[in-house]
């Protein structure tokens, strides 16, 4: 029902008909979906310029295009309102076929993913992503004209491709970032309140979802933190972003914390036990859970790099005053 809305909406808009409460509502839902958006962006530029991406396709596109014309302005023995039905007929007859060519054309999407261990991948387009533990990262095989979009479920590092013709999009669940060839960190894992961006080099766009106004950007060794809305508010509130520095354990390191994981290092400062708790979890595939309200709110400064669960859980315990139970891959957390 809203992909027929979008295409009546945008039939009206190619044929000159597009009232202003119309445009508002076009433009409220190429906002709201990055999917219209794509379509929307396609669709003009087979109107505009009346091209696809293959000649295949170029070729049974105008060849439909010449039979579909729109009729000439109309004349007087014409009802004008009898043409502008015409016109949009023969829009709304484009956008379809558009839209068909879209869907033929795009290029099936595949995933990669990881699950408490690393991954590096390289796209076509040379771009070097390297996934953490317990993401995911879907992009086409190859990429379309216009840009260069993947989907993240997780943490990875990105090293972008310059291609100043095509940005580089990531998209996750609350952000998305727009670059041209640069390397950042990004964090959007589920079942984390926030979104961290960790740029190393390059300048990267970020963007709230559904705030598409709302741009942020980033100049290297700057962190964007995005935290999420609540998702059991009665009403959506708006996202709480911050600006700061990337971070260090010690002022003289050269790794930051929000990249030590490349090293197959665990690094945190000033971290809530709840926090840290998860990112275990993702390391070494075990379930932890806390009883109490005390533990998950303790915080610590650590690094790790060859310890087990068991090795980090009683350094962690002799640095604050919990309890913990181990059977098999569960993990108990008392205060």
């Amino acid at each position: 029902m809203l992909h027929q809305r979008f295409e009546y909406l945008l039939a009206k808009e190619l044929s000159d008909q597009l009232t202003v409460e119309e445009a508002a509502e076009l433009k409220g839902l190429l906002e709201s979906s990055s999917e219209l958006k794509a379509e929307y962006q396609l669709l003009h530029q087979y109107w505009n310029r009346k091209e696809t991406s293959s000649d295949r396709d170029k070729d049974l596109f105008n060849k439909v295009l010449s039979k579909i014309e729109l009729p000439a302005a109309p004349k007087k023995l014409i009802p004008s309102f009898l043409w502008r039905l015409t016109a949009a007929a023969a829009v709304l007859v484009l956008v379809s076929l558009a839209f068909w060519f879209y869907q033929m054309g795009r290029n099936p999407d595949q995933e990669v993913s990881t699950a408490n261990q690393q991954r590096t991948w390289v796209l076509e387009d040379g771009t070097s992503v390297t996934l953490n533990a317990a993401s995911s990262l879907t992009y086409p095989k190859t990429f379309d004209s216009l840009t260069r979009e993947v989907y993240l479920v997780g943490e990875a590092f990105f090293k972008v491709a310059k291609d100043e013709k095509r940005p580089f999009i990531v998209r996750t669940h609350h952000a998305y970032l727009k670059v041209l060839g640069t390397s950042f960190n990004l964090r959007a894992y589920p079942d984390e309140n926030k979104t961290e961006t960790s740029l190393i080099e390059g300048v990267v766009e970020v963007s709230l979802k559904g705030e598409a106004e709302k741009t942020v950007r980033l100049q290297p060794s700057e962190k964007l933190t995005i935290y999420n809305p609540v998702a059991k508010e009665a009403a959506p509130s708006k996202q709480k972003i911050e600006r700061s520095s990337i971070s260090f354990f010690h002022p003289k390191d050269t790794l930051s914390v929000e990249t030590s994981w490349l090293d197959n290092k665990l690094v945190f400062k000033d971290t809530p036990f709840e926090e840290l708790a998860r990112t275990l979890e993702r390391k070494y595939g075990v379930e932890i859970e806390f009883q109490g309200k005390r533990a998950p709110a303790l915080r610590f400064n650590a690094v790790f790099e060859k310890e087990d669960i068991g090795q980090i859980l009683r350094a962690l315990k002799m640095a604050s005053n919990f309890s913990y139970q181990q059977a098999s891959d569960k993990i108990m957390i008392y205060d």
